[in-house]
């Protein structure tokens, strides 16, 4: 009993660790294991294989040849030797035979290598012959006829001639040679003449077993063509999936050109594919260009690989051979690794540690005018930028420059537009403005509001110099009437005091709480009594004002339209007002411009007073003193009187439309999140080409209930499904639902999409989609991107957080891994320098395993040699300064400068960024292939050395012979040449450094062994 549950253990442990690798290559190739789809998303047939210029080159597609078989020529010695080597009683065997083979062993070799070879020899005829039939039915159908269309005439060719934008013809009872799209059919009516029926029926029995017919259908725009002619001078592309093994979906579309005008585009899908291995029924000819060839033909894809088999009891005896073999190799690695620990660590974080310098010193990522350049604050993550998969940005001050400028406002219903600095009314229906010469009522009380809700600062003016050279004092009464130099925690704030300023009603400042007001000339005093800072989850800002003449009270509100026309009172005569207001603030989204509601109300004095005091006590509250702040200022921004709305304009960064497409090519997802209400989000992400007029916008907003989201988000699934571009929008509101109900459905969808929008997002908000992201099962590599404090949360919660130098503090550059000046900035650090590190550091890293296993594998069959004595081969003095000097400053120098590709070609071609996904240079097969060159360079380095000094004398003259110093001497320097070597032959740029370094690394364990052997010995 013991034993088959061991047994049952064991076969679970060897299929995880099957599963595991198979996963792994699946990642490195870009193929998932089941279904083989690849990563791309479509590619282009030109039919007839002709192109649209003679300077474009055909693409390259497989030709249409089919193997079965395993082994050719070349490759069965290996291949063979390699599969039966993997059977873990023959891999047993053979490391006895090497075993008995290298040691004086009591016991003759033959003994072990006899049968072995035995075994080997006659496994290997049998598979050799078995495969030899392969081959032959192989030739028989890749050779079989089949007749291609060339030069507008049908000629017969063997069926691997045929490439993909080939013509065929297929007649009844006849195979299809690969994957054809159905043209055109013909037809024999009482054999008079072909006639063309749009259609045919054809038998998939041998793809999935079904006998019935199925009937497959022509394109509008070819079914048409009669003549072998007509089909020559078709022009046409098809554009469609990448090859794929569903059987059920196929997904295109074909433009025909005639003349010189537009094409006439055909969808695709399914019912026009006649897939290889159908065979056509009831029909005379069909004509259909070929899509998918050999290989990458359905029935190819669906036909499983001839694997050799294993018994039960062999997969038995291979569990308990296996259980040893871990049981050895665990303790190998566990001191293998713990050696690699001690020597490398130390260097690689010396390398992260320099190489975020050449980031630092790159000159174009400071703009002009910037005072600082990439800011690095930490250098754990540099080739984390050259693995991002999503970027999460923040829209304001990263996306858009974060200068604002009051461009619209609506003041009582009323319309008015910003013209050179001047407010004109805006007449809607002619859409043409008017001059305010003198500003009435509602509009003074409107600007009068704006000038006292905020808590923008006045700056201490300098004096300036006249005209006649002399020092302008600050008591000049003509400095006086100049506009005040505004300096605010909020752009928003400072664009509308700036404007109120241009308009007439000039703030002049705050001093001891008392606030200085020019109005049309006048001025007007005031005393503030609170400030209700903005905060997310109010939405928005409030003070408490009293007028110095009158003694009145006011309550300023300004803030977000969700917040605050919700607080104005519902009195039957404001509505119109509120749907007046509420239509201009969705015209004002159009335009990309940012929004906000100003409302006001009267307090008396004795409400005020309970309001003062209530507020004072919830301010002293320690546990839950924002829960208490919150429902006082609650009880009083309530019942307000809506004033008007106002739209900002904040113009597009440069270079960020340039930016946001060179990382969409470079396979990087992007996602917005901002605070923005909806309208203004989408049109800003039009604007800066995050959304394209092409892509079909889903939206997920305004949904108030769990039935509504859940009906929505069928709806956006199934209309994703089709073949298409999408992008999404979501609002912050909605995402609770989702969130909460149908998280896992909702991160599908928006990994359908190529743009996602999310608006009126809380900080909290953003990081929760960063960790939705960042935690799901592909456990993609996210980047987040802000210059405020709202995105510090969504920054950290990054695997890389980058922060923008903006106007909004310096809070997210503090908190980030990162800090950049400019958005188009981003495009470099990514591209060019996230490359060049992730190159750098994995390379790094590989390199230091390899020159490990070199150095000590030697000393393995060292001991081997000299019967597992406990005597090093090395010197003690190597053994010491191999890691620490000899081998150690040309890697170190390849790590900090090297560039396997220009700087100008990762820009110019961003698709490159692709190469290091998903991990690529730390895969397990690269991870192999580094170690299975040091296990061969470390082999020839030994057994090498040791032939040449086979007769004892190692080519010493006089008959001299060496000893074991000179042996290990002579096998310490040879790895440290090779080791060095390798790494040279890895670089792709050779400076003067490297080749000092190499140098210095050459001469210098010479120079190290001179001094040492010159020491006097006491």
């Amino acid at each position: 009993m013991r034993v088959s549950r061991m047994q049952a253990v064991l076969r679970e442990l060897l299929q995880g660790l099957r599963n595991t690798l198979w996963e792994t290559l699946s990642e490195v190739w870009g193929r998932s294991p089941n279904n083989m789809v690849p990563i791309a998303t479509s590619r282009t047939v030109l039919i007839n294989r002709r192109p649209f210029s003679h300077l474009l080159p055909l693409p390259r597609y497989p030709g249409n040849t089919i193997t079965t078989a395993k082994y050719t020529l070349l490759t069965f010695l290996p291949k063979n030797l390699f599969e039966q080597f993997r059977r873990l009683a023959n891999f047993y065997f053979l490391c006895l035979a090497i075993i008995h083979v290298t040691i004086n062993s009591p016991v003759s070799p033959l003994t072990s290598v006899l049968p072995l070879v035995l075994v080997i020899c006659v496994t290997a005829v049998k598979q050799g012959y078995e495969d030899w039939l392969r081959h032959r039915e192989d030739n028989k159908v890749n050779n079989s006829p089949s007749r291609v269309l060339l030069e507008g005439e049908v000629k017969e060719v063997p069926r691997r001639e045929i490439s993909v934008g080939d013509i065929v013809q297929v007649r009844r009872d006849e195979e299809f040679p690969c994957d054809l799209l159905l043209l055109t059919c013909h037809d024999v009516i009482e054999a008079k003449s072909d006639v063309t029926t749009g259609s045919c029926d054809v038998t998939t029995a041998n793809l999935d077993g079904e006998t019935n017919l199925k009937t497959f259908v022509c394109p509008v725009e070819t079914r048409e063509l009669r003549t072998h002619q007509q089909l020559w001078k078709l022009t046409a592309t098809v554009q469609c999936q990448l090859p794929h093994a569903n059987l059920y979906d196929f997904k295109g579309k074909m433009e025909v050109y005639r003349g010189s005008g537009l094409p006439t585009t055909a969808s695709l899908n399914t019912d026009n594919l006649l897939p290889r291995g159908a065979r056509l029924k009831n029909t005379s000819t069909v004509y259909g260009v070929a899509i998918y060839t050999g290989e990458e033909t359905k029935m190819a894809l669906n036909s499983k690989m001839t694997s050799n088999k294993f018994s039960i009891v062999e997969k038995s005896m291979n569990s308990f051979l296996a259980f040893f073999m871990v049981l050895l190799l665990v303790e190998v690695t566990v001191c293998t690794t713990l050696k690699y620990y001690l020597y490398g660590n130390d260097v690689s974080k010396i390398q992260k540690f320099w190489g975020t310098s050449f980031l630092k010193w790159d000159d174009e990522l400071s703009g002009p005018g910037e005072l600082e350049g990439v800011r690095v604050n930490t250098s754990d993550v540099n080739e984390e930028l050259g693995q991002v998969q999503y970027l999460f940005t923040d829209k304001t001050g990263t996306l858009t420059e974060n200068t604002m400028h009051l461009r619209q406002c609506s003041v009582e219903g009323v319309k008015y537009t910003d013209v050179g600095g001047d407010l004109h009314v805006l007449d809607e229906e002619t859409n043409t403005t008017t001059p305010l010469r003198d500003l009435k009522d509602e509009v003074e009380r409107f600007l009068v509001t704006l000038a006292l809700c905020h808590t923008v600062k006045v700056a201490v003016p300098s004096p300036t110099m006249s005209k006649g050279g002399k020092k302008r004092s600050t008591n000049d009464t003509h400095l006086h009437t100049l506009t005040p130099d505004y300096q605010a925690s909020s752009p928003d704030e400072k664009a509308l005091v700036e404007a109120c300023a241009r308009y007439g009603i000039v703030f002049r400042g705050v001093k001891s709480n008392s606030i200085t007001l020019d109005v049309r000339g006048q001025t007007r005093s005031y005393k503030r009594l609170q400030v209700l800072q903005f905060d997310p989850d109010r939405k928005c800002m409030s003070v408490v004002v009293r007028e110095e003449a009158s003694g009145r009270i006011w309550l300023l509100t300004k803030g977000a339209e969700s917040s605050v026309l919700r607080r104005c009172a519902d009195a039957a005569h404001q509505q119109p007002l509120h749907d007046t207001t509420l239509a201009h603030i969705d015209d004002y989204a159009l335009l990309g411009l940012r929004t906000l509601v100003v409302a006001r109300k009267e307090l008396d004095y004795k409400h005020y007073q309970v309001f003062a005091s209530q507020l004072s006590k919830a301010r002293q509250v320690v546990e839950g003193r924002e829960a208490a702040v919150r429902e006082v200022t609650e009880r009083m921004e309530a019942e307000l009187r809506l004033l008007g709305a106002t739209g900002v304009e904040d113009l597009l960064q440069e270079g960020v439309q340039e930016t946001l497409e060179a990382l969409r090519a470079a396979g990087i997802k992007v996602w917005v999140l901002t605070g923005d209400k909806v309208e203004t989000a989408v049109n800003i992400a039009y604007s800066c080409g995050h959304f394209k007029r092409f892509m079909t916008v889903l939206s997920l907003t305004s949904l108030h209930d769990l039935h509504q989201a859940e009906s929505v988000l069928q709806m956006c699934w199934e209309v994703s499904e089709e073949e298409g571009s999408y992008g999404l929008v979501v609002d912050g509101g909605s995402l609770v639902l989702l969130m909460e109900h149908h998280k896992r459905d909702f991160y599908d969808l928006c990994c359908r999409c190529w743009s996602v929008v999310c608006c009126r997002m809380s900080p909290r908000q953003k990081a929760e989609m960063v960790r939705l992201v960042k935690t799901a099962k592909e456990r993609p590599r996210c980047a987040a991107i802000g210059d405020g404090a709202n995105d510090v949360s969504m920054i950290q919660e990054a695997h890389v957080g980058i922060g923008i130098m903006g106007k909004e503090g310096r809070q997210a550059v503090t908190c980030a891994d990162f800090g950049i000046s400019r958005f188009q900035f981003l495009q470099k650090v990514l591209l060019v320098h996230g490359h060049w590190s992730y190159v750098r550091v994995a390379v790094f890293i590989q390199f230091s395993f390899y020159k490990n296993v070199v150095f000590n594998t030697p000393m393995v069959f060292y001991a081997v040699w000299s019967a597992f004595s406990t005597q090093s081969v090395y010197d003690g003095l190597l053994l010491t300064m191999y890691n620490i000097t000899c081998t150690s400053l040309p890697v170190l120098v390849y790590s900090l400068v090297e560039q396997n590709l220009p700087s100008s070609v990762l820009l110019t071609r961003p698709h490159l960024y692709q190469l290091n996904a998903n991990n690529a240079y730390m895969s397990w097969r690269v991870f192999f292939q580094w170690n299975l060159f040091a296990l061969w360079h470390a082999l020839v380095l030994y057994f090498g050395l040791m032939l040449v000094c086979y007769d004892d004398t190692c080519g010493l003259p006089h008959g001299q012979t060496s000893d074991l110093y000179l042996f290990g001497l002579t096998l310490g320097t040879l790895c440290v040449f090779v080791t060095n070597l390798k790494i040279a032959l890895e670089t792709n740029y050779f400076t003067v450094v490297f080749a000092g370094a190499l140098v210095v690394a050459f001469l210098g364990q010479s120079a190290m062994y001179v001094i040492y052997c010159g020491l006097p010995v006491p």
